[in-house]
């Protein structure tokens, strides 16, 4: 499902109770409620909500995880854990933000300057 965000670029929104098994090739900006078990690949932010669920990989600009995420994380700008998030895997950023009550169980691999803002 496709929309228009408030910056006018496109997203993808995946709706409470769907599930995805595969790959997953997103421009711009994805949201997940359901479940995706999977690699996803966005040239946007990755947003889990509270109520959903990854379980593989995920390749992006930013990723910002308020559910469940199981599996490596690669960021390219910025990673969100929000309180009660969860991610069990290794993380690859250049920065991150953990709110108190976030649970992270892995690595962390921080690259400054990897990319700069424009």
């Amino acid at each position: 499902m496709s929309d228009k965000s408030s910056t006018g670029k496109g997203f993808a929104f995946l709706n409470a109770g769907s599930v995805i098994t595969g790959e997953i090739l997103v421009e711009n900006d994805l949201a997940i409620e359901g479940s995706i078990k999977g690699t996803i690949r966005s040239t946007g932010t990755v947003s889990i909500h509270a109520q959903g669920q990854v379980e593989g990989e995920v390749h992006a600009s930013s990723v910002k995880i308020a559910g469940k995420m199981t599996g490596n994380v690669t960021a390219t700008d910025r990673t969100i854990l929000e309180p009660k998030s969860s991610l069990v895997g290794d993380l690859r950023t250049r920065e991150l933000v953990i709110h108190e009550g976030a649970h992270f169980h892995g690595t962390c691999d921080m690259q400054p300057g990897a990319k700069t803002k424009t």
